[in-house]
This record gives C-alpha cells, sequence and structure tokens, in this order.
C-alpha cells in the first residue's frame, strides 16, 4: 500500500512519544490527588495517542477501498491520514481533561486564578501553531490559484506556447479544498481543547510548580498532537507541489531544448524554485512528525511531603 511508510513513521512517532513520556515521569507522588492526576493524565495520553493511530488507519482502509474523491482519491487520503489522527487525538484529550479526577485526601489550599486559553501551553509550541496557520493558508491559496482546471496538476508553457509540461499531484483545488476543511476542524477542536484545559480545576496540592507542570504539560499534548498533523499535511502538500512544478518545467524545458526554442527559466529558475519547495514541505513534515514525538513537560518530584496520611 503507497500510504505504508506513513503509517509506519507515524506509528513510531507516536511510539516514540509515549514511551519518552513514561521514561521521563517524576518520582511517585506522596500527595494523593497529584498520583492521581498523573496516572490519568498518563492513561489519556496513552488512549489518545492509540485511538489516533486507529482513526489513521481506518482513514487509509476506507479511502484506499473506494474512489469516493475520483482521480484524486488516493491523495486526498494521505491528507485525510493526518488530520484523522490529529482530530481522534484531540478529542480524546477533551475527553481526558473533562473527567480529570476529583480532588482527594486532605486539600491545602485553593486560589481562584483567572486563566488564559494559552496562558498555561508552552511558548514554542505556541509559536508554532501561530505560524503554521498563514503558512497553510498561503499553501493552499496559492496551490488552489496556481493548478489547472482539473485542480490536481500544474502545467507550464515555453516558447510563446510552443510547447510544454505538466504534472501531477499539485496542491490545486482538489486536494487544498479537503484540506483546508480537515485543518479548520482540527484547529476548532484544539482551541475547545485548550479551553477544557485553562478552565479544568486546579489539582489540590501544596506544590504550585506540580499544578502549573500539569496543566502545562496537558496544553503541551493537545498542541503536539494538532501542529504536528498539520504540519504533515501542510509540508506534504509543499512537497508533491514542489516536485510537480519541478517536473513540469523540466519536461518542458527539455522539450523546447530538443527543439531548438528558447526556454527562458524553465531550467533555471522554476525548476529550482520546485526543488527548493519539494525540500522545505519534506522538512515541515518530518519537523510535524518529530513535533508528535515530543515529550510533554516532566511533573517535578514533591517539594515536601503530602501532609496527614
Amino acid at each position: 500500500m503507497a500510504l505504508l511508510p506513513l503509517f509506519v513513521l507515524l506509528l513510531l512517532a507516536v511510539a516514540v512519544g509515549v514511551g519518552a513520556s513514561a521514561v521521563r515521569g517524576a518520582p511517585p507522588s506522596a500527595e494523593l490527588a497529584v498520583a492521581a492526576a498523573r496516572q490519568h493524565a498518563r492513561w489519556t495520553a496513552a488512549a489518545a495517542a492509540l485511538f489516533g493511530v486507529a482513526a489513521a488507519v481506518g482513514t487509509a482502509a476506507v479511502g484506499t477501498a473506494n474512489d469516493s474523491f475520483g482521480p484524486a482519491s488516493d491523495g486526498v487520503t494521505a491528507l485525510l491520514v493526518p488530520v484523522a489522527f490529529g482530530l481522534v487525538h484531540t478529542t480524546v484529550l477533551a475527553i481526558g481533561e473533562l473527567t480529570w479526577p476529583r480532588p482527594v485526601g486532605q486539600v491545602r489550599h485553593a486560589q481562584l486564578v483567572r486563566r488564559g486559553l494559552l496562558d498555561a501551553a508552552p511558548r514554542r509550541l505556541v509559536r508554532a501553531g501561530t505560524a503554521t496557520v498563514p503558512f497553510a493558508a498561503l499553501v493552499l491559496g496559492a496551490g488552489a490559484l496556481l493548478a489547472d482546471a482539473d485542480g490536481r496538476t500544474f502545467s507550464v508553457t515555453a516558447a510563446g506556447g510552443a510547447v510544454g509540461g505538466a504534472a501531477s499531484p499539485f496542491a490545486g483545488a482538489d486536494y487544498s479544498t479537503p484540506a483546508a476543511l480537515g485543518l479548520l476542524a482540527l484547529a476548532m477542536a484544539a482551541l475547545v481543547t485548550l479551553r477544557i484545559v485553562a478552565e479544568r480545576p486546579a489539582v489540590s496540592t501544596g506544590d504550585d510548580r506540580i499544578e502549573a507542570a500539569l496543566r502545562a504539560a496537558s496544553a503541551h499534548r493537545v498542541l503536539r498532537g494538532a501542529v504536528g498533523s498539520a504540519l504533515i499535511v501542510v509540508g506534504g502538500l509543499l512537497a508533491v507541489s514542489g516536485l510537480a512544478l519541478r517536473n513540469a518545467s523540466t519536461g518542458a524545458g527539455d522539450t523546447a531544448r530538443a527543439y531548438g526554442l528558447d526556454v527562458g527559466v524553465l531550467t533555471g529558475a522554476l525548476p529550482v524554485t520546485g526543488a527548493v519547495l519539494g525540500v522545505l514541505g519534506l522538512a515541515l513534515a518530518l519537523a510535524g512528525l518529530v513535533l508528535c514525538a515530543w515529550c510533554a513537560p516532566a511533573v517535578p518530584a514533591d517539594r515536601q511531603p503530602a501532609l496527614g496520611a
């Protein structure tokens, strides 16, 4: 199956992320509320990863078994695989935050703190997500404008239209429309889940570092899955579009040169631009995979033993 390498990379990224998170855990907490919260977070993260991978594999199986999207079915299915993972992963995390364990044991104090949507989120992930939104809009918009009428091919001409070249897949409307809808749904799910994380009751602990770390880890898990999945989609579209641009311009240039015609930019700027875009897209997709496996911040060990039994 053509999508098998994508599945292998996705499974590897998830396995590495979940395994590393378990290894990085702090020593067992003496506070019952903290111990319950940490255990709940671990189970939620593992469930989100497993259900996310199951959704990705199911999407691929359904997409490759029929041609619902016509000639672009294989490409659209490849785009929807990371979107399905991100959506289900985020949804399971939201359920986990809504079912956060109630306080147990002795309560030392409770702080009334007004938290913003992104206050607990790691700054690096916030910046990555913020940069991904306009970049995705640029890639999808430019692809839709530059593609041929069939919505999935890029073509160029040379020597006054005497020769030309075309290549696909390219990020035209056939690919950019389902990608845009999927990314929009993923962004909305992430924002809703981050709001749930921000409004979740504080864990009853005498160490404010632990409460802050638990909330930051929750926000981290939400953003790494959503932003990582979005980068895989955008990076994949940019990579194949860059390759199509390179192949189309190189083909037209070779034909024009064979007939002794003026090739113009077909052997210079356009092929190089396509190659650069292809490499950039591949780098973004790989960055998305790495992001999906990025370990959440570790919860610090208790500063002092819990009071009471």
